[in-house]
C-alpha cells in the first residue's frame, strides 16, 4: 500500500540520476573533417572498381548528375550511396569497365 506509493515516487524522482547519462554519437563537422584528413581519405577517390577509363567517366558522370539533378538531400544521400557502391565496392566485370547497359546506348 503506502510502502509502495513512496518506493514508486523516489524512484521517479531519482530515476532521472539513476539513466546513464546521454552520449553524443555524432562528430561535429570540425571533427568529423579531422578524422578524414587523419585517416588519409581523399575526394575524388583515387580508385574505382574497376579502375578504367571508361568506368571511372561513368561514374564521374553520375556524381556530377547527382549534385546537379536531385534536390533532396535525402534522395541526394541515397543516390549517393548507390553510387559509391557502384563506383568503390561492387566489382564489375565487365571487359573495359562499363555496364551492358551503357555498352548498348
Amino acid at each position: 500500500g503506502d510502502w509502495a506509493r513512496r518506493s514508486c515516487a523516489l524512484l521517479l524522482l531519482l530515476s532521472p540520476l539513476l539513466a546513464p547519462s546521454r552520449v553524443r554519437s555524432q562528430l561535429i563537422e570540425e571533427e568529423r573533417l579531422e578524422e578524414y584528413e587523419r585517416r588519409g581519405y581523399s575526394w575524388p577517390s583515387p580508385h574505382y572498381v574497376p579502375d578504367t577509363p571508361g568506368w571511372r567517366a561513368l561514374m564521374e558522370r553520375r556524381f556530377e548528375q547527382l549534385v546537379s539533378t536531385v534536390p533532396s538531400d535525402h534522395d541526394r544521400y541515397n543516390i549517393f550511396l548507390a553510387t559509391v557502391t557502384s563506383a568503390l565496392v561492387a566489382q564489375n566485370f565487365t571487359e573495359n569497365g562499363r555496364s551492358a547497359a551503357a555498352l548498348s546506348l
